[in-house]
């Protein structure tokens, strides 16, 4: 697939910088570049390795533009990069042809047109996928389960299966029916081996434009809202509400029955075990996360500790030696 370089300033609605006739075969990162590649540069603080690449063209910020002879110029270039490696995606979604005749369909279950079902998926019982889903191959949806419009749901993922609930009686434990089901919205992207549980009453509910890395976990009566976005590993548990506009780094757990208010960062790594309340970027570990100014404080104090316990332990020895003298 061939593209000039005007071509894709108009597709993208980007600045042209330099020749427009040149053309480009393919995209390519900096370090990986060929001559008729089209690379980009998201973060204008390692420009210097424009000097170093092979790219016959870089999408570029507006700061840096003076830095390269041929290319684009957006307000966002690694939004850019994600719209051109649409035009560049020759295969498309994998599974994205139809019905496999592998696939397990109930046939209560409610299929709109346009949608792609891939080998040995089960889809339940009162189950309804919107037009232009893609369910990737080995995926088990559960009956009562509502999936909305161009959604897409790696392989090997469990939706609407019982979430962990159990009560403690004297002969063990007795399984807690799980009576819910789960809501997703349109234009939610769930990667592989996700669990999403359904709810124990009340559905478990996935907001619209959602995107969901592999192995992340979702437990039930949970809710997400509208855009956000989760990397992998991450753990909610059950009946944790999750705002629109939030992102979550990998291996980030949610002790469950907490909400998370709208437009919050939380790094990864960490343990969320109260409610977040105020929008901005948060961090943190085992014991809990703050707002990302206060943890940094912390964090150098943490290094410090050793030195300052040595410090204190010479300060005793010596008003240990004072008290014996007087």
């Amino acid at each position: 697939m061939v593209f000039t370089l005007a071509e894709l300033a108009r597709l993208t609605a980007t600045e042209l910088v330099g020749d427009g006739s040149f053309e480009v075969t393919a995209l390519g990162s900096l370090t990986r570049a060929t001559p008729t590649s089209l690379s980009f540069l998201s973060n204008d603080a390692r420009r210097a390795e424009l000097k170093t690449s092979r790219a016959g063209a870089v999408v570029v910020s507006r700061a840096v533009a003076e830095e390269i002879s041929r290319g684009l110029i957006s307000a966002d270039p690694y939004r850019t990069y994600a719209e051109l490696s649409v035009l560049f995606d020759e295969r498309g979604l994998p599974f994205a042809q139809g019905v496999h005749p592998t696939a397990v369909i109930d046939e209560t279950a409610v299929i709109a047109d346009h949608v792609s079902i891939g080998p040995n998926a089960v889809i339940g019982r009162d189950v309804s996928i919107g037009a232009g889903s893609v369910i990737g191959p080995n995926v088990t949806i559960y009956p009562n389960t509502q999936i909305g419009l161009d959604c897409i749901v790696g392989g090997a993922t469990v939706i609407g299966y019982d979430g962990f609930g159990f009560a403690k009686s004297p002969d063990g434990w007795i399984k807690i029916r799980q009576l819910g089901g789960v809501v997703i919205g349109d234009d939610v992207e769930i990667g592989a081996g996700c669990t999403i549980d359904r709810g124990a009453l009340d559905d478990t509910l996935i907001g619209d434009g959602v995107k969901l890395d592999n192995q992340v976990h979702i437990a039930h009566g949970c809710r997400i809202g509208m855009r956000t976005a989760m990397a992998g590993y991450v753990a909610l548990a059950g009946g944790t509400l999750i705002g629109s506009d939030v992102t979550v780094g990998g291996m980030t757990g949610f002790t469950g029955r907490l909400s998370v208010c709208d437009k919050v960062h939380i790094g990864a790594n960490a343990l969320v075990t109260q409610s977040i309340t105020v929008p901005g970027t948060y961090l943190g570990g085992a014991g809990g996360v703050m707002k990302a100014e206060h943890w940094r404080k912390s964090a150098v104090r943490f290094r410090q500790l050793d030195a300052m316990a040595r410090r204190i332990q010479v300060l005793e020895k010596q008003l240990h030696m004072k008290s014996k003298d007087s």
